[in-house]
């Protein structure tokens, strides 16, 4: 819910600002009058004198009030809009949840990051599905046993070591990328192409019950987590599984990237509106549902990305994105942030990049 005692705390402050400014205004209106009198003998009013006065307080607080209005009109209809159409998170799992895990899943997890340090965030999935404490680093991984998860730390040299080793006609279009974000977003689909298992943002944390929960919600083929800023994108690549190495839909991404490779623009390029353009190739390639394995598969938001509310520890532009556009623009809702109720897994949204710096 919009924290409304926010807009109470501004307006008050509003209010204070006015009633200094015309304090201000009154002592420097007092002094003149009080110059013009002794030079022209002029004599205001005391009536005048507030008239003059109330005029310009009248009209700001009339102003504020009108802006006042508005704000709460367009914060509160994409709210009203959201839970109107939202679902039950309950229900959504249920729906989700596969008898069982990919018969041929590798349970690799993947993340990325400047350093080896582990997020809190991260080592939820750590715990969870009881990885060793130290990941593997390309080239030395082994998938291990077909029970067991294994962690992966990709760092931007690893990421160009796979690229050179694996795929060496796509390091032409690596190298020219004009952002080192573009760099790190294609790592993951390649990683995922020769790997398969789950990647995950080093700000995402998993609540999932148990490592089997999670594994039965993890559909065939590929899966994309349903991105919440309907305004911006369908999917996220923040959040992202792959039954079984190489599949065709990372073919397409890579396929894309490298049309695109020159482009400045890092969402339509190697980022989530990318994403959309290769599910919408790859579903008229080969068409929607027709091959399980060959197709492209939702993770709900209600489970996997629920919009986080409420939470300041990030940048200005992403509290601007939740907190505003998305109150304001109508999209379906996911859940309550952080309730817990049949949420599996919460992305914070600390996490932030920049074009040369890449995730920070």
């Amino acid at each position: 819910m919009f924290p409304i005692y926010h807009l109470y705390y501004c307006s008050k402050i509003m209010n204070d600002y006015i009633d200094m400014s015309i304090r201000q205004r009154n002592f420097r209106g007092v002094a003149s009058r009080a110059k013009i009198k002794l030079s022209s003998g002029v004599n205001y009013s005391q009536d005048e004198t507030q008239t003059r006065i109330g005029r310009p307080r009248k009209f700001l607080t009339m102003l504020f009030i009108a802006l006042f209005s508005i704000a709460i009109v367009v914060l509160g209809f994409g709210t009203v809009y959201s839970n109107i159409t939202s679902r039950d998170p309950c229900q959504v799992l249920a729906e989700s949840t596969h008898v069982s895990a990919p018969e041929d899943l590798p349970r690799l997890f993947h993340y990325q990051s400047k350093t080896r340090s582990l997020t809190n965030e991260t080592e939820t999935w750590m715990k969870l599905l009881k990885m060793p404490p130290i990941s593997q680093e390309f080239p030395n991984i082994s998938t291990g046993s077909s029970s067991t998860w294994t962690g992966v730390y990709w760092s931007d040299n690893s990421c160009r070591k796979l690229v050179e080793d694996h795929f060496p006609w796509f390091l032409l279009t690596y190298n020219s990328f004009p952002h080192t974000i573009q760099r790190v977003d294609s790592c993951r689909y390649l990683v995922l192409s020769i790997y398969g298992g789950v990647y995950a943002d080093t700000d995402i944390s998993i609540h999932a019950s148990d490592a089997n929960e999670f594994e039965r919600l993890i559909p065939e083929g590929v899966g994309l987590v349903e991105s919440p800023y309907r305004y911006n994108e369908v999917w996220q690549n923040s959040l992202m599984t792959a039954s079984s190495p190489g599949l065709v839909f990372w073919n397409i991404t890579i396929e894309i990237m490298m049309e695109r490779g020159a482009e400045n623009n890092v969402l339509s390029s190697t980022g989530p509106k990318m994403i959309g353009d290769a599910v919408e190739r790859v579903r008229h390639r080969f068409g929607h549902g027709s091959n399980q394995i060959n197709d492209v598969h939702t993770l709900p938001c209600e489970l996997f990305q629920r919009l986080p509310l409420g939470e300041w520890n990030t940048t200005f532009l992403n509290v601007l994105g939740r907190e505003v556009l998305a109150r304001s623009i109508p999209m379906q809702g996911c859940g309550r942030y952080g309730d817990g109720k049949c949420e599996i897994t919460r992305h914070v949204g600390k996490a932030r990049w920049t074009n040369n710096a890449g995730i920070k």
